[in-house]
C-alpha cells in the first residue's frame, strides 16, 4: 500500500488542527460563563424579560463534601401590579393523568405532583386550592417531612376558567413519604429554598442562590458542557474519512492506469517490432516511439505507458545501465506482460539480438488476441451497465400501459 502524500497528509493535519480550535472555542464559549454576583457576593441568575418566558438553569453545586448537577428553574421577570394587564392560562382536561409527574396513580403519590396551571392549546386556565397546605403546595411541591409511614389524605380542588366561565372538580390524593439519602435530602432542601427565592424576588432583575443548606455552605457553578468534545471527534471522523478516500481514489486511479496500459500494449509491441524490423538498434526504437508520443501528446492526449518509456528513456540518457532500466520499467508498469517485454529487452542486450524480432511478433499476435478479449470484456460490462436504464424504462412503459387499463376497467 502506498503511503499518502504530501498533499493529503497537509489536509489531514490541517481538518484536525481546526477541529481542535473549534473545539476549543466551542468549549471555552460554553464553559467560559461565571455566575453573577450581587453587592453582597451571593450568586444570581439573570432573569429573562417580562413575556419572555421561564427557563432552566443547568448548574453544579456543593454542599459539603456532596457535589451533584442540579436544575434551577428562573422564572420570567414579572410585572408589578400596575403593570399586569394579561392573567395566566390555566386549564385541564382529565387532571387526575395529566398532574402525575412521576407517580403511577393518585392512590400511592410519593413524589411531586405536577399541578399544572394551564391545559396548552384550549385557553383553559386552573387554579388550585388545597385543604392541607403544610402537605403540599399549590404547585404540588411535597414537604415529605410531614408525612409518616401511614400516610396523608390530601383533596384537591381544581377551579377551571375559561372567559367568565367556571366549574369546581374535587378529587382526593394518597400521599406517602418517600425515603431519600442525606444528598437527596439536602438537594430537596436546595430546591424548595431556590424556589422560594425565586418567588420572593419575582418583581427583581436578579434572582438569588441560597448560599447554605442544613448547615452546609453551598457553592453554584456552570454545569461543564462537553459538547466540544462531539465537534472533536466528528472533526476526527472526517480526517480518517478523507485519508480512506484519498486512498480509495488512489485505487481509482492505479486501476485506470493499468487498465489503459493494458490496452495500449498491443499497438506498443506492434510498433517496437515495426523499428526492429527496419534495422533500428533497441535503444533507437525505444528513442523513436517516446519521441513520436511527445510529439503526438498535446493532440491525444497523456497516456501512461509512454510517460514510463519517456522516464525510461532519461535514466538511460543519464548514464544508467541499459539492462536494468527496461527490467524497471517492467516493474514499475505493475503488469506480467511488461515485465516480459522488459526481461526480453534486458536479455536480448546481454546475450545478442538474434531471435528477438521473431519473439516480438508472436508477442504482438498473442496481444491482439488479447486485446480482442479485452474489448469483447469492456463491451460486456457496458452491456451489463444498460440493464438498469432497460428495467426502468420497461417500467414506465408498463405503467403507461396497465394504468390507464386499469381505470378503465374501474369506471
Amino acid at each position: 500500500m502506498k503511503k499518502p502524500g504530501k498533499e493529503l497528509c497537509r489536509k489531514i493535519i490541517l481538518i484536525f488542527l481546526g477541529t481542535v480550535g473549534i473545539a476549543f472555542l466551542v468549549f471555552m464559549s460554553d464553559n467560559g460563563k461565571k455566575l453573577l454576583q450581587d453587592e453582597h457576593g451571593q450568586s444570581v441568575l439573570q432573569r429573562n424579560a417580562p413575556g419572555m418566558g421561564s427557563r432552566e438553569e443547568d448548574l453544579e453545586v456543593q454542599i459539603g463534601d456532596v457535589k451533584e448537577s442540579v436544575t434551577v428553574k428562573v422564572s420570567e421577570e414579572k410585572y408589578t401590579k400596575e403593570e399586569l394587564e394579561n392573567v395566566f392560562e390555566e386549564a385541564a382536561r382529565k387532571l387526575e393523568t395529566l398532574i402525575l409527574g412521576e407517580n403511577k396513580s393518585l392512590d400511592e403519590v410519593r413524589s411531586d405532583l405536577d399541578l399544572i396551571t394551564e391545559i396548552p392549546e384550549t385557553g383553559i386556565t386552573i387554579a388550585w386550592e388545597l385543604d392541607n397546605y403544610e402537605v403540599m403546595d399549590q404547585q404540588g411541591k411535597l414537604r415529605q417531612e410531614v408525612v409518616d409511614a401511614s400516610g396523608i389524605l390530601l383533596k384537591l380542588d381544581a377551579v377551571l376558567s375559561y372567559g367568565e366561565e367556571t366549574f369546581y372538580h374535587t378529587f382526593y390524593v394518597h400521599i406517602y413519604p418517600t425515603k431519600l439519602t442525606k444528598a437527596e435530602r439536602w438537594l430537596q432542601d436546595l430546591k424548595a429554598e431556590t424556589e422560594r427565592l425565586d418567588k420572593e424576588q419575582a418583581t427583581k432583575d436578579k434572582m438569588s442562590l441560597p448560599t447554605s443548606v442544613d448547615g452546609q455552605q453551598v457553592i453554584w457553578k456552570y454545569v461543564t458542557d462537553f459538547r466540544a468534545v462531539g465537534i472533536l471527534l466528528l472533526g476526527t471522523i472526517l480526517a480518517m474519512l478523507c485519508y480512506a478516500a484519498e486512498g480509495q481514489r488512489k485505487k481509482e486511479e492505479d486501476k485506470a492506469r493499468k487498465k489503459q496500459m493494458e490496452f495500449d500494449y498491443p499497438q506498443l509491441i506492434s510498433r517496437f517490432t515495426l523499428y526492429l524490423g527496419a534495422g533500428l538498434p533497441v535503444r533507437n526504437a525505444w528513442s523513436k516511439i517516446v519521441q513520436s508520443y511527445e510529439e503526438e501528446e498535446k493532440r491525444n492526449g497523456r497516456r501512461e505507458i509512454y510517460e514510463e518509456m519517456a522516464y525510461t528513456m532519461h535514466e538511460i540518457s543519464s548514464g544508467a545501465s541499459e539492462s536494468e532500466c527496461y527490467e524497471r520499467f517492467g516493474e514499475r508498469c505493475g503488469l506480467t506482460k511488461y515485465r516480459k517485454f522488459g526481461t526480453l529487452l534486458s536479455q536480448n542486450l546481454k546475450k545478442g539480438s538474434r531471435g528477438i524480432s521473431e519473439l516480438l511478433k508472436q508477442e504482438a499476435f498473442q496481444a491482439f488476441e488479447e486485446r480482442k478479449d479485452f474489448a469483447k470484456k469492456l463491451g460486456e460490462e457496458a452491456g451489463t451497465k444498460m440493464l438498469a436504464p432497460m428495467f426502468l424504462m420497461l417500467g414506465v412503459v408498463l405503467v403507461i400501459i396497465v394504468v390507464p387499463a386499469f381505470f378503465s376497467v374501474q369506471i
